[in-house]
């Protein structure tokens, strides 16, 4: 039987309309569900239950879901959950109310910018962002994204719009990976690189102590722990590359250790530039000033973290000063290593554009100079710092020394570094020795909280510090001397001590005493400050609202009152009342200077200057001020100055039993005014936060220790006491250059001894 054309035309359209409604729909199913499946953000699969076919996220529903939900596992399902959904088993849950960081992966606090209040990470954009980012902090500033990203201040970039320099990898060690010989979770990477390529292999972690192994092409391997003594980071570099595939290990240093991190590997294929500079200018009139007149010239070179170089500036015909700004705005500078010379001895972290700034100590000097610019590496070598090798235990001792060739700490000393695996509750002491260089001792706790000794109970030979851990992991020790350039041999040991030796425990009734000068207002129209006077005050109220001082026990002296004389009756009326149980704090904000010494150099003041605190009608030296402490009946003394060069009052006052000092900068370094929080100085303003807010008790139990205060003051400073070019400063003389530290020196003082019971 035939079907008639008209018939079979007919039907053919009907079965066309038909199937091409059907194909859309299925088209625009496919394109809905493709739509919302580009919009939600599936996340990882950190969950312990990862990857068993069920979805353990709790932002879903449906027959898919496992029977037992938890919190921790938004958001780390990924792989079952985006299948599931797919498939149309389960559906994402509608919320009235989404929270506004759904989704987002701030990641961990490793930037060392962390916690200023700024987000540094470039995944976002806003008003609440650094101005200065960099993309080595991708993912490592996540409280303050966090809460500006809540504030709607700023906002995630579309397809994370950043301009990368090299291949980005987000990912985590977690249980079920592959595992080192020493128990640590692995993941591997390759990447192919050309004979003659530079690369550098950067690690970053806020949640594990990284450990990073490059293997080359020919099994030659380059390792390296805790680049620039950071738990949080690890680098490799390497110069110059083979053909062929390179693998790449990210690893804990210790075993079970789990969490997310970033993996940068940047290759260069451009030729490695010798930064070995020999340059000779001279600074005359026409040049470019500093605010108060200090001519200088400045130079650029391109760098690459791991490449070390010593910047060398002489001049017979001025008093030298040298800058190095660096690409994350940082500044080291320098005034005098050999006589009216400076030197500066770095190994570089960051890629990109380094500026030299050659300059005068004082105003209006000009003259000829010479510098020269010096990278230390062996060419042709993978640059990586120290593998930890020097593993010690308790009854440990050996034998070293600090040469020429060691690495070089902060301020360009010489330092070794040695591990030690503690327990928590041990009783430890550590005790460094040597006739040859002033001792310096230092020790990292796991959580990266830095205890440090000097002089111990004054002796320039020797520096001890003495603890009970309150954790367990890894401690770092490091070995260095006060001045930079110091070497010679030593001897380190490791030995337990008797718990109560180290008792952290403050005296029942125990009452504080304090000092409290500020001058604003100087003789004359000059030297006048801004609200250095009321820095003196928020310190005195800090101690009286937030450690229960006895406003009777207060003696505050503020501009006229800031005199030699008022400063001596008030300590001698303080020692009449004060015992071995109470506290004495002494604090000062206004103008420091530095002065030459009478009696020239000695074990305090190698550099033959003493360090003064300017009252009302005159200086008083830090030999004066500790004279006059030595007569105190106190059981502890903190000294708390905001002042240009106060670092250098440590050498000749914290070297007794029980005393502290918070110094606001190195002894050779102005301090900046603190505008920004209508202050004279940072450091009143931050012990008032430590203090009053109670901010730096971190376990809220009530007690402030040592340690507490010292580390809560360490992370300030680094958040919100950054150079500029353009940064006031408190000061008498010399360049508005200098990278302003805080100094802490507990020196005899216990970390975890008690200084404040808060109120």
């Amino acid at each position: 039987m035939r079907i008639s054309p008209v018939v079979d035309v007919e039907i053919t359209k009907r079965l066309y309309t038909a199937f091409f409604a059907c194909s859309c729909a299925f088209f625009l199913h496919d394109l809905q569900a493709q739509t919302e499946l580009s919009a939600i953000d599936f996340g990882d699969d950190l969950s312990t239950w990862a990857n068993d076919q069920e979805c353990d996220d709790p932002r879903f529903t449906g027959e898919g879901m496992a029977s037992t939900l938890v919190e921790s596992d938004r958001l780390h399902d990924a792989s079952d959950c985006r299948s599931l959904f797919m498939m149309g088993s389960i559906t994402l849950i509608e919320q009235s109310a989404p929270s506004p960081d759904v989704g987002v992966d701030f990641g961990d606090n490793a930037s060392i910018w962390s916690f200023d209040g700024q987000c540094d990470d470039p995944r976002f954009a806003g008003r609440g962002m650094s101005a200065l980012l960099l993309d080595t902090d991708m993912f490592h500033d996540a409280q303050d994204c966090r809460d500006l990203f809540e504030q709607d201040s700023i906002r995630l970039l579309p397809g994370f719009a950043v301009v990368l320099s090299g291949r980005f990898e987000r990912g985590s060690l977690r249980a079920g990976d592959d595992t080192g010989a020493n128990g640590s979770y692995n993941d591997s990477y390759t990447f192919v690189a050309d004979r003659g390529d530079s690369t550098i292999i950067d690690l970053r972690s806020g949640e594990f102590d990284t450990f990073l192994t490059v293997r080359a092409p020919n099994g030659e391997e380059f390792s390296n722990d805790d680049y620039e003594s950071s738990f949080d980071r690890s680098l490799v570099s390497i110069p110059r590359t083979e053909t062929g595939i390179y693998e790449v290990i990210v690893s804990s240093f210790a075993q079970g250790e789990s969490g997310g991190y970033t993996l940068e590997i940047s290759t260069d294929d451009r030729p490695l530039e010798s930064l070995n500079q020999q340059i000779s200018g001279v600074l005359i009139d026409e040049d470019s000033t500093f605010t108060d007149g200090e001519y200088y010239d400045n130079y650029k070179f391109e760098g690459r973290p791991g490449q070390s170089i010593t910047l060398d500036l002489r001049s017979d015909e001025f008093d030298t000063y040298l800058i190095l700004r660096q690409p994350n705005g940082e500044e080291l500078a320098n005034d005098d290593t050999e006589g009216s010379n400076s030197r500066i001895e770095v190994t570089l972290s960051e890629a990109g554009s380094y500026e030299v700034v050659v300059s005068s100590f004082a105003g209006g000097e000009t003259g000829e100079y010479q510098l020269n610019i010096a990278e230390i590496n062996a060419p042709g070598r993978g640059v990586a710092a120290e593998v930890a090798t020097n593993n010690l235990r308790v009854g440990d001792s050996i034998s070293g020394d600090l040469d020429s060739g060691d690495q070089l700490a902060e301020n360009d000393e010489f330092r070794d570094s040695f591990y030690f695996n503690g327990n928590s509750g041990e009783a430890i002491v550590f005790d460094l020795i040597a006739s040859d260089f002033d001792t310096v001792l230092s020790l990292q706790t796991p959580a990266g909280e830095l205890l440090e000794n000097d002089d111990f109970q004054g002796s320039t030979d020797q520096s001890q510090i003495q603890l009970t851990l309150q954790e367990s992991g890894r401690y770092r020790i490091l070995v260095s001397s006060y001045t930079s350039g110091e070497t010679g041999d030593y001897q380190l040991s490791i030995r337990p001590a008797a718990a109560e030796s180290v008792s952290s425990s403050a005296a029942f009734g125990s009452q504080v005493y304090g000092i409290f000068a500020g001058i604003a207002d100087y003789p004359g129209i000059d030297n006048d400050l801004d609200l250095t006077d009321q820095d003196a005050i928020r310190a005195r109220d800090a101690l009286i609202q937030g450690a229960g001082m006895d406003p009777r026990n207060a003696y505050t002296l503020l501009n006229t009152d800031a005199t030699n004389a008022n400063f001596r009756s008030a300590l001698n009326s303080i020692n009449s009342s004060i015992g071995a149980d109470d506290t004495l704090v002494i604090f000062y904000s206004g103008h420091g200077n530095r002065v030459p010494r009478a009696a020239g150099p000695d074990s305090s003041d190698p550099d033959g200057l003493d360090e003064t605190i300017e009252l009302y009608d005159g200086a008083m030296r830090d030999d004066d001020l500790a004279a006059l402490l030595d007569g105190s009946n106190a059981g502890k003394i903190l000294l708390v100055m905001d002042s240009c060069f106060s670092g250098g009052f440590s050498k000749d006052i914290i070297s007794q039993p029980g005393r502290m000092g918070l110094f606001s900068s190195e002894e050779d370094v102005t301090s900046q005014v603190a505008f920004k929080f209508q202050a004279g100085g940072y450091l009143s303003v931050f012990f008032d936060e430590a203090i009053r807010e109670g901010y730096a008790d971190r376990d809220e139990n009530g007690e402030l220790t040592a340690l507490e205060l010292s580390q809560y003051l360490h992370g300030r400073y680094r958040a919100d006491v950054k150079s500029a070019a353009s940064t006031e400063y408190v000061r008498t003389w010399g360049p508005q250059a200098a990278y302003q530290h805080l100094v802490v020196d507990r020196g005899g003082v216990s970390p975890y001894s008690v200084l404040f019971n808060r109120n």
